[in-house]
C-alpha cells in the first residue's frame, strides 16, 4: 500500500493532522496502539483565554480560540457528533488578597474576565467568601468523542492500523519510508510522550510531566461551567465531572497516587455542598517542551521525517491552528511559523 503519510499516534495532534492532510486530498495511514492512558485520553479539553494565576492572555489566543471553534464545529458535522460547546469559568476566590487580584487585572483584561453577577446562586453549590470572578468565553472540547468517532472514521475507510508502532522495523530515507507492506512519502510522529525515545527527536528540549485527575458523579452540578478553586471542576463524558489536575515534575511511575486522591477529596469536601462519588482515578504522561512551543514540521536533515507534538497542556487551542498550518505547508510548500518550527533546534538536531 502506498500513502503520502504515515502519521504515528491518534491522539489530538495525530488525529488533526491526519483530518488536515486528507481535506486537502492525501492519503495517510494512521498507527496507533490503542494506549488508554496517553494525555490526550485524560485531557480535560478546556479552552481558556486566560492561564495561570497572573490571569494572562493564552498565547496566541485571539488566533488560536476562533480557529478551534470553527475546526471543531466542522468535523463534528463531518462526523455526526457535537465537539465543541461554549462554556465559563466560574472562578471562586479562596482569599481577599486573590480576589483583590481578579478585580486589579480587570482594569487592563475586561474582554476575558468579568464579575460574575449571580454569586448567592451557588451558595447553594459550593461554600465560598471572596466572590467568583467569570472568565468567558470558554471552549470545552469533548475530546473522548472527537478520538473514538474519528477512529471510526479511519477504520472504515481502513486507514487505520490498530498496533504498536516499533521504530526498528520502520526504513527510513531521504527519500520516503518503509513499514511492513506501507510506503509513504513521509512519517509524521504524533505520539506524545512516546516521541522522546525517537532518535529523531530524542535531543529536543523535552520534559516529562505526570498529571493526574479524578472522574466523579456530582448529581445537581449545572454541567454548564467550569468550576475553579485551586484544581477545576470540568464538565466530561456522560453527565460526569473532570477533576484535577496535577503536574509532578518528580515521579517514580505513572501509577495514580493516594496523595492526590486524599488532598483532592479533602478540598473538594470543604468547598462543595453537593454529595458526590469517585467514579475513576486517572494519570498520564505529558510531553512537555520546555520552550512552551509545539514541535512542527520535518527533520533538518532527513525531510522524510516529521512530528508534530510538544502541545502541552493547551493542545485543545494549538493543534487544530497548526495542524492546518503543518497540512499546508507539507501539501503546498507554506512556510511554517518560525515559533513552531522544530528546525529552530537544527543545531541540536544535528550533533
Amino acid at each position: 500500500m502506498t500513502v503520502d503519510y504515515l502519521i504515528i499516534g491518534q491522539g489530538v495532534s495525530g488525529t488533526l493532522l491526519s483530518r488536515a492532510v486528507m481535506k486537502l486530498g492525501k492519503k495517510v495511514i494512521v498507527i496507533d496502539d490503542g494506549n488508554i492512558s496517553t494525555a490526550s485520553k485524560v485531557a480535560s479539553g478546556v479552552i481558556n483565554p486566560v492561564t495561570g494565576k497572573r490571569l494572562v492572555r493564552t498565547w496566541m489566543i485571539e488566533q488560536l480560540l476562533p480557529f478551534a471553534q470553527t475546526t471543531y464545529k466542522e468535523m463534528g458535522n463531518e462526523l455526526g457528533v457535537t465537539l465543541i460547546s461554549k462554556c465559563n469559568i466560574l472562578d471562586f476566590h479562596a482569599s481577599r488578597d486573590a480576589a483583590q487580584g481578579f478585580n486589579d487585572k480587570l482594569t487592563e483584561e475586561n474582554e476575558y474576565l468579568a464579575q460574575s453577577g449571580d454569586g448567592g446562586k451557588w451558595q447553594e453549590y459550593f461554600r465560598f467568601n471572596y466572590g467568583i470572578g467569570e472568565i468567558t468565553p470558554c471552549l470545552l472540547v469533548d475530546i473522548g468523542a472527537m478520538l473514538h468517532n474519528w477512529r471510526d472514521h479511519l477504520l472504515v475507510k481502513d486507514l487505520l492500523v490498530w498496533n504498536r508502532f516499533r521504530i526498528d522495523d520502520c526504513e527510513i530515507g531521504e527519500g520516503g519510508v518503509r513499514y511492513g507492506d506501507i510506503a509513504a512519502e513521509k512519517i509524521i510522529f504524533c505520539d506524545g510522550a512516546a516521541s522522546m525515545d525517537n532518535p529523531f527527536f530524542s535531543k529536543l528540549p523535552w520534559s516529562k510531566d505526570k498529571g493526574e485527575a479524578l472522574i466523579a458523579e456530582i448529581p445537581g452540578l449545572p454541567a454548564n461551567n467550569i468550576y475553579k478553586q485551586g484544581f477545576n471542576i470540568v464538565p466530561w463524558h456522560k453527565g460526569l465531572f473532570w477533576i484535577g489536575a496535577t503536574h509532578d515534575w518528580k515521579y517514580a511511575d505513572m501509577q495514580p497516587t493516594a496523595a492526590f486522591r486524599k488532598q483532592t477529596e479533602e478540598l473538594l469536601n470543604y468547598w462543595l455542598k453537593l454529595p458526590y462519588r469517585i467514579v475513576d482515578h486517572i494519570v498520564a504522561q505529558r510531553p512537555v517542551n520546555l520552550d512552551r512551543k509545539p514541535f512542527v514540521g520535518l527533520h533538518p536533515t532527513v525531510p522524510s521525517v516529521g512530528i508534530f507534538n510538544g502541545m502541552g497542556t493547551k493542545g485543545c487551542s494549538v493543534a487544530p491552528f497548526f495542524a492546518d498550518q503543518f497540512a499546508q505547508h507539507l501539501v503546498n510548500g507554506m512556510p511554517l511559523m518560525p515559533d513552531v518550527n522544530v528546525k529552530r533546534f537544527s543545531n541540536i538536531l544535528t550533533r
